[in-house]
């Protein structure tokens, strides 16, 4: 079982710093907790993989911050 954890989104946070999307550090509260709550509890019947949960929080985020532009 795999859950994101507010640790594991510190992170994420971390890794977009460093790759060059500085402006999109630190995330909103909002976006904060649209993570959480898709993937901060494994919902049945779901098992999410780091790779689920990697690639859904990325698609989260581009799409949350191209909006925001």
């Amino acid at each position: 079982m795999c859950i994101l954890t507010k640790r594991k989104l510190l992170r994420m946070e971390d890794h977009y710093y460093w790759t060059g999307n500085k402006d999109w550090v630190p995330f909103t509260d909002e976006l904060k907790n649209k993570l959480l709550d898709v993937y901060g509890d494994e919902s049945y019947p779901y098992e999410w993989s780091e790779q689920d949960i990697y690639q859904g929080l990325n698609n989260i985020i581009t799409d949350y911050f191209s909006k925001q532009h």
